[in-house]
């Protein structure tokens, strides 16, 4: 059964390096952490996480591609949509095919003018923080891992109006048979999700 969005939905793309941390290549010149990447702009260089957040709580993290996304790869996250929902984008035209799929509405904010109370991306803007500062937290990410780091960095989302015991049953169901063990009463002095294990079913 996919993670489906609904009613309220704002999507935008959020840019990490590519990364092969861990692994060396010989052809492959390595690069000190924080780095920047050496071609400017979005490039083959930038892996592309597409954002899906929906307003009352739920949220999708992809990695689909590097540099901008087409039509096709955002095609992919059509299973993780309901029919109907209203859509915000900062206008990229590759939504444009998923938005019609799904029979969507759609508003347009490209810019903070174009914002009011309705009308934002303020939700998706505020996950992209959390996730800049989990990556700058973990020194980066190697790219081959990423959307296991994706379904990490949707987490603290997820449990945000949990209390810790709904926390722990949803961790449970999310590491499904990986072990990990720890005690109730250190819900109260950790941050738990520092705690995770990086491999997840």
């Amino acid at each position: 059964m996919p993670y489906v969005l609904k009613d309220e939905i704002e999507f935008d793309e959020k840019y990490v390096p590519f990364s092969h941390k861990g692994t060396k290549i010989s052809s492959v010149p390595g690069n000190k952490r924080g780095e920047p990447a050496s071609k400017r702009g979005l490039s083959d260089e930038q892996v592309c996480l597409l954002s899906g957040v929906e307003r009352l709580g739920k949220s999708i993290l992809n990695a689909l591609n590097l540099a901008k996304p087409s039509s096709q790869d955002i095609l992919k996250m059509k299973d993780h949509i309901q029919n109907h929902s209203f859509i915000w984008t900062d206008g990229l035209s590759s939504y444009n095919e998923l938005i019609e799929e799904k029979q969507c509405d759609h508003k347009i904010v490209k810019t903070k003018d174009d914002y009011d109370r309705v009308n934002h991306l303020n939700n998706v803007n505020s996950f992209h923080q959390k996730i800049e500062a989990q990556y700058k937290r973990y020194k980066g990410v190697a790219s081959k891992y990423i959307n296991r780091y994706a379904a990490l960095f949707t987490m603290p989302r997820e449990c945000r109006d949990m209390d810790s015991m709904e926390t722990l049953i949803y961790i449970k169901r999310k590491l499904k048979k990986t072990k990990c063990y720890f005690y109730i009463r250190q819900l109260t002095t950790l941050d738990i999700f520092t705690c995770i294990p990086e491999r997840f079913a």
